[in-house]
């Protein structure tokens, strides 16, 4: 599974519009440079990176993707298309994108995870079980390539975002004991 870095001007142009930003050439070329940056820094760690995310899982990757990079969007980022908005710290950018693989990780293999996220926390909503393995498949990875600090900054910028900031804190709850792949742990977990 591989990454493919792509910028579109008219993708970009068009969210720039849909946030009530002005776009430009200058746009355009700074975003190409950012895509080659990002693209550059990426392709150093992406098979380790996506070796661990498919190991911490239990899962495999169907295809690779292309992934979009964009400058302005209400969200920092999507997974279907897989799109980035560009942030200020690159390594930011990359532990986004650690997280949006794993939305499309889970989408390959919904037939296997989808049973097993229906039966945790029935109490809540779709997108908050959705994001319990999600998180903790993410923090794994994070922390093992990106240190305690970053997942520490990533943690807190993300408890600033609704569901996240309801997700984090179970997830760190229960994360003591996810030992095995996702998909072991939920099966075997009793999980509210």
């Amino acid at each position: 599974m591989k990454v493919n870095f792509v910028y579109s001007v008219i993708y970009d142009n068009l969210l720039a519009e849909m946030s009530k930003k002005n776009f430009s050439g200058f746009q355009a070329k700074e975003m190409q440079l950012y895509k080659e940056e990002i693209s550059a820094s990426w392709k150093k760690e992406e098979n380790k990176i996506i070796k661990e995310i498919e190991k911490v899982s239990g899962l495999k990757f169907r295809e690779s993707r292309h992934c979009f990079i964009v400058k302005n969007m209400k969200y920092a980022a999507i997974s279907n298309p897989l799109t980035l908005k560009k942030q200020d710290k690159l390594i930011r950018t990359k532990t986004i994108l650690v997280h949006e693989l794993i939305h499309c990780l889970l989408e390959d293999n919904k037939e296997k995870i989808l049973k097993l996220i229906e039966k945790i926390y029935p109490q809540e909503s779709f997108e908050f079980r959705l994001h319990i393995p999600i998180l903790l498949i993410t923090r794994k990875v994070i922390e093992k390539f990106y240190g305690k600090e970053i997942l520490k900054e990533v943690i807190e910028d993300e408890m600033k975002r609704y569901l996240l900031n309801e997700a984090w804190p179970e997830v760190n709850s229960i994360y003591p004991n996810f030992k095995s792949s996702i998909i072991k742990f939920l099966k075997n977990e009793n999980l509210h």
